[in-house]
């Protein structure tokens, strides 16, 4: 029988996060550091709206572009905090999360041969769906010593006449690096003079730490025209069952990008669309005390780690990860994250998995429960003893 699969299919692999995980769930002590998924319920006034819009019956089809007082909510929200006039009228796409609306934007735009900047370690599903749709990924480095932000003149000496699109991503999954406004001016820039279309994807917008705002591209001079916005509701209000996010910008980009998601998924669920207008129009305190509290994760588990002869990290700005440098143990990896979840039953990510200047790293999420982060770095710390001794 001849193979059935795609060369897309074939050349696409399982994550490397999945097998990880799947070695912890055999062992009943695991603790994972591995999954990027806040441990908070969804706040109460949140599934309260659900649980109405049910009782309403509200649950048909809210059109391909998603309920329009919904849209207007979002549109309020991006006028709010990032300065930007979208139209909710056709500037805003409901999605079936941040993934499906990144998915889009990239059918969207990228054809065959299209190379895109991305920045690296990068997201996993950024590298693979460049490659899905026929673009070459182009990497932006992102340097530890720079708190991990590119180098604006290397990211210039990356671009060619078939450089389509540049992806930002601050604060960032897997470095907990957060772009400044100095940074992002230059990207700017860059994506300017080169005519270049730019996606940011700013799913970690809350999660910034130590006074930090972080700045949107899409609100400096010249780029709203050239930029669409994706974003989630699943790590600001513990929203990650729900799947539901969108896709913002000037409405002739928009209209291509809901083409796409149409023909994938035709909408989001009217159910979370409800929901998620909860969210942005109720109390935010659920979302200072979510932070609130990874805060005080972050610094335990940043400080940990530097207590660790071998590991350093640098502390992160935003998101929920650290992304501790493990050279000097001189161990690849993948091979470190295999021998942390079989001998020590902690389940973190290794670094290749987030492309070639990932490894020499371990990506740790600090979105679990203190004391667990507690016995995780002691497990991790008689980890590398015994590494030592042998």
């Amino acid at each position: 029988m001849r193979e059935m699969a795609s060369q897309r299919a074939l050349k696409t692999e399982r994550s490397l996060f999945y097998v990880v995980a799947e070695i912890a769930s055999k062992f009943k002590d695991s603790i994972y550091l591995s999954i990027g998924e806040p441990d908070f319920t969804t706040p109460k006034h949140i599934i309260d709206e659900a649980k109405k819009a049910l009782d309403e019956g509200y649950t048909h089809y809210t059109g391909d572009k998603g309920a329009l007082q919904f849209r207007q909510v979002i549109a309020d929200h991006l006028k709010k905090t990032r300065g930007i006039d979208v139209s909710p009228i056709d500037g805003v796409e409901v999605a079936v999360g941040a993934a499906a609306a990144n998915f889009a934007v990239f059918q969207a735009f990228v054809d065959p041969g299209d190379e895109v900047l991305l920045p690296s370690p990068y997201y996993p599903p950024h590298e693979a769906v460049t490659r899905l749709v026929g673009g070459v990924p182009k990497f932006m480095r992102l340097k530890e010593e720079l708190d991990f932000m590119p180098e604006p003149r290397e990211v210039e000496r990356l671009v060619t006449k078939k450089t389509k699109m540049m992806l930002i991503n601050s604060p960032a999954n897997p470095t907990g690096g957060v772009f400044d406004e100095k940074c992002l001016r230059a990207l700017a820039q860059i994506a300017i003079r080169n005519d270049m279309l730019v996606l940011t994807d700013e799913c970690y917008e809350k999660f910034a730490y130590d006074g930090i705002e972080p700045k949107s591209i899409i609100s400096l001079p010249g780029m709203f025209e050239r930029t669409v916005l994706t974003n989630s509701f699943s790590k600001t209000y513990a929203m990650t069952g729900w799947r539901i996010g969108y896709a913002a910008g000037p409405s002739n980009l928009i209209s291509e990008v809901l083409k796409m998601h149409y023909n994938m998924l035709v909408s989001a669920p009217s159910i979370s669309q409800r929901a998620a207008m909860a969210a942005l129009l109720g109390p935010q305190d659920c979302v200072r005390e979510m932070v609130a509290e990874y805060d005080r994760r972050r610094k335990l588990i940043v400080s940990g780690l530097n207590k660790i002869p071998g590991i350093s990290c640098v502390m992160p700005k935003g998101a929920f990860y650290a992304f501790p440098n493990i050279k000097e143990l001189r161990m690849p990896s993948v091979d470190l994250a295999m021998y942390l979840v079989k001998e020590f039953h902690v389940a973190v990510t290794p670094g290749s998995m987030f492309g070639p200047d990932g490894e020499g790293h371990l990506r740790i999420s600090y979105a679990t429960a203190y004391e667990k982060c507690q016995e995780a770095l002691a497990r991790i710390e008689r980890a590398v003893e015994k590494l030592k001794k042998t």
